[in-house]
């Protein structure tokens, strides 16, 4: 207990030292130097009422193509479509995502479990009349798209999780398993809840308005492979933007979609049914591989497809997202699963 409040003192006092002299900024984010002379183009933003709350919602691929429907990682938001935007085009498909209630210009509001991200995609897949839809989940997105197959298996065409975290109430050890590959933040968030809402506070901070710093100090902890994508001056100030986007408004809800993932999801993964591509990187830093595994043989109809040699940025990769969509249109001709 004792190496653990002093690994937490530090931590803060160097998220305190990294935020220190922090001005106001206006209302403006400042960009990284990467972002230098790089137009700020965003999807055009549709707020609409969903369920009786507002969800900032953006579109991307080929509009008349079939409807896909993406969710975004922790820290993330609806700009992350512009990863997938020109493959989805040339392949014939629909991309449409929701910065999550607290995420972007979604505002909070508590609680929002998994069964509520599903039921709001069902919800707007309604109001924008679309009976049969893909889904696609990058990071913390994959709970969500999971969850979407569970609670609406009929409706979901095919699904890709892609570098996404298992259910940890039924991966033995998880919280000392991510803390082993140093990342403490799930067992922060289980036995110290305050410290880990100031410890996300903080990086909130340092990702708002140190960009710089906070790109070099992820890029250092990155695989080779991770580096590559981020070489490209595009790619990095993309990885900045979409990360300060969905912090914009505060905290609160990337923590509180991160304590609803490392929680029991609200139902059993043994009882998905539809297939679930789990598409891993083995040299992953952030979500481990091991969780890949263990979701694909959770799952009921789990297909585990491993990229050596990658890591967790792998809709960053031209190459990857052309495989994607390349399977998707060989799964849109499975058959739907029943009901429930």
């Amino acid at each position: 207990m004792e190496k653990k409040n002093c690994f937490l003192i530090k931590t803060l006092i160097r998220l305190l030292q990294a935020c220190k002299a922090i001005g106001q900024q206006g209302g403006r984010l400042p960009q990284p130097a990467v972002c230098s002379g790089i137009p700020k183009r965003e999807p055009t933003t549709q707020m609409l009422t969903v369920r009786g709350h507002r969800l900032a919602i953006a579109e991307a691929g080929d509009p008349k193509g079939f409807p896909v429907f993406y969710a975004h990682g922790n820290p993330g938001s609806r700009l992350e479509l512009a990863l997938l935007d020109e493959d989805a085009r040339r392949f014939g498909y629909r991309l449409i995502v929701f910065d999550r209630p607290g995420f972007g210009r979604s505002p909070y509001i508590e609680p929002y479990l998994l069964k509520d991200f599903a039921e709001d995609l069902a919800a707007l897949a309604d109001l924008k009349k679309i009976a049969r839809f893909g889904l696609i989940g990058w990071s913390s997105g994959v709970p969500p798209v999971i969850a979407t197959n569970y609670y609406y298996p009929q409706r979901v065409a095919f699904t890709f999780a892609i570098s996404g975290y298992t259910d940890f109430s039924r991966f033995p050890d998880a919280r000392q398993f991510m803390a082993e590959k140093g990342l403490p933040g799930a067992m922060l968030a289980e036995n110290h809840p305050l410290a880990f809402s100031l410890t996300v506070w903080g990086l909130r901070h340092v990702d708002l308005y140190r960009p710089d710093f906070y790109l070099y100090e992820a890029v250092k902890k990155m695989p080779p492979f991770d580096r590559r994508m981020l070489d490209s001056p595009a790619s990095a100030c993309l990885f900045m933007r979409t990360q300060q986007e969905g912090l914009r408004q505060g905290s609160e809800g990337a923590v509180q979609d991160l304590k609803v993932q490392w929680q029991h999801w609200g139902f059993e993964m043994s009882e998905v049914k539809n297939p679930i591509q789990v598409m891993q990187g083995e040299a992953d830093v952030f979500v481990p591989q091991a969780f890949g595994r263990h979701l694909s043989a959770n799952l009921a109809n789990g297909r585990l497809h491993l990229f050596p040699g990658k890591g967790h940025l792998l809709p960053f990769s031209a190459d990857f997202c052309e495989e994607m969509f390349s399977q998707a249109r060989q799964l849109q001709k499975v058959p739907l699963s029943g009901d429930k």
